[in-house]
C-alpha cells in the first residue's frame, strides 16, 4: 500500500499534467515545468515518472481504465440487440467525451504514436467489436466485415476524428450525438 503522502504527490503531478496540457502548444510540456506547476521537488516527480512519456501514459491510463471498465460492465448486463446498442451509443459518448475533454494532448504528434494512445484506441475498437459480436450473435458476420465495421464505429469517437470536426477542447461539440447516431446507422446495413 502507497503511503499516503506518495498518492498526494502522485495526484500533485497529475494535475500539474492536467493544467500544463490545457493549452495550446507545439509538444508536450517538459518534466521541468511539472515539477514548477506541481510545486514539488526534481527528486519526487522524477521518483514517480522517469519522462514525460510515462506521465502521459499513466494520465492517459488513469481517465481510461473506469471508462471501459463501465463499458465492459454494461455489456455483460445486455440481453438483447436493444440493450447491446444502447450500451454501445453510451460507451461512444463517453469515449468521444473523454476525447474531447483531453483533446489538446491526445492529438500531439508524440501521444499519437504513444503506447498509451494505441493501447486506448485498441480497447475502444475491443469494446465496439464486443457489441457487435452480441448484436449480431445470431447472424454470420464474417472476421473482416465484422472489422471493418468496429473500425468505422470506433472512428466517430477518437481523438484525431473529432478534431478534424473543429471541435477544440474548450469548445462544444454540438455533433457527438448525431455523429454516434450516423456511426450507429451502419447497424441497419449489416444485418
Amino acid at each position: 500500500m502507497p503511503r499516503s503522502d506518495a498518492v498526494h504527490n502522485r495526484e500533485l503531478i497529475m494535475e500539474a499534467f492536467h493544467n500544463a496540457t490545457r493549452t495550446e502548444q507545439p509538444g508536450l510540456p517538459t518534466m521541468s515545468e511539472i515539477v514548477r506547476l506541481s510545486g514539488l521537488g526534481r527528486g519526487t516527480v522524477y521518483r514517480h515518472f522517469p519522462d514525460i512519456g510515462s506521465l502521459a501514459f499513466s494520465f492517459m491510463s488513469v481517465g481510461y481504465e473506469p471508462l471501459f471498465e463501465e463499458t465492459r460492465q454494461s455489456l455483460r448486463r445486455a440481453q438483447n440487440y436493444d440493450e447491446n446498442r444502447a450500451a454501445l451509443k453510451d460507451h461512444l459518448l463517453r469515449y468521444r467525451a473523454y476525447s474531447k475533454e483531453h483533446l489538446s494532448i491526445l492529438t500531439r504528434p508524440e501521444c499519437i504514436v504513444s503506447e498509451g494512445y494505441i493501447l486506448a484506441s485498441t480497447s475502444n475498437r475491443q469494446c465496439v467489436r464486443k457489441a457487435l459480436r452480441q448484436m449480431f450473435r445470431d447472424e454470420h458476420l464474417g472476421p473482416d466485415y465484422l472489422e471493418g465495421l468496429s473500425d468505422l464505429i470506433a472512428r466517430v469517437a477518437e481523438p484525431d476524428h473529432i478534431r478534424l470536426c473543429g471541435v477544440t477542447y474548450d469548445g462544444e461539440d454540438p455533433l457527438a450525438e448525431t455523429s454516434v447516431e450516423t456511426a450507429l446507422s451502419l447497424l441497419k446495413v449489416s444485418i
